[in-house]
């Protein structure tokens, strides 16, 4: 019986297991780590953009849009289509921040569609029709108004603007007092 001999242990083949366990381990702490650096840089991010954003101050529409109306009465009119452009641009914006719709990107029909299902006046949706069928001439074609209609427009949007917030103002009112 000498030519039996006892059972060898096993050989290990491979990485070691504990080594693997280690490096694991390491990698799993810099995925981590790296995942921590990006989350407190982007709270810092995300805080500054708030305090600067605090800062700016937010001009209400009304104050916008008679600002924008001072500028655009200044202009000397030349040509009235660009002047009817910019007139109906902000007239649609101010429509759009008052009551938070997008405006700017409707046509006068699809305008008033819309505005209709807001709490505006009917009277005003009536007058703010009127006036946007009139100017699309002078927009969309070569017609051109004489040059006291230019300043009859402008006029009258400031009043329609001027209009637009006090009934906008009235029912924030009753809305308060009930």
């Amino acid at each position: 019986m000498q030519d039996i001999h006892s059972i060898k242990p096993p050989v290990m083949v491979g990485p070691d297991p504990a080594l693997v366990k280690m490096a694991l381990l390491i990698a799993g702490g810099l995925v981590l780590l790296v995942l921590l650096i990006f989350m407190v840089k982007r709270f810092w991010k995300y805080s500054s953009k708030k305090k600067v954003q605090d800062k700016i101050p937010v001009i209400p529409p009304y104050e916008a849009a008679l600002k924008e109306l001072d500028g655009l009465s200044l202009k000397p009119v030349i040509d009235s289509k660009p002047f009817y452009f910019d007139l109906g641009a902000l007239f649609k914006r101010y429509i759009g921040r008052s009551y938070g719709i997008n405006a700017n990107e409707m046509t006068t029909q699809e305008l008033v569609k819309e505005i209709r299902s807001t709490p505006m006046d009917t009277m005003l949706v009536t007058k703010l029709s009127n006036f946007q069928n009139f100017s699309d001439p002078f927009r969309y074609s070569p017609l051109a108004p004489e040059p006291a209609q230019v300043t009859k427009d402008l006029a009258s949007v400031r009043q329609l603007i001027t209009e637009i917030q006090d009934d906008i103002e009235s029912k924030m009112t009753k809305e308060e007092g009930s």
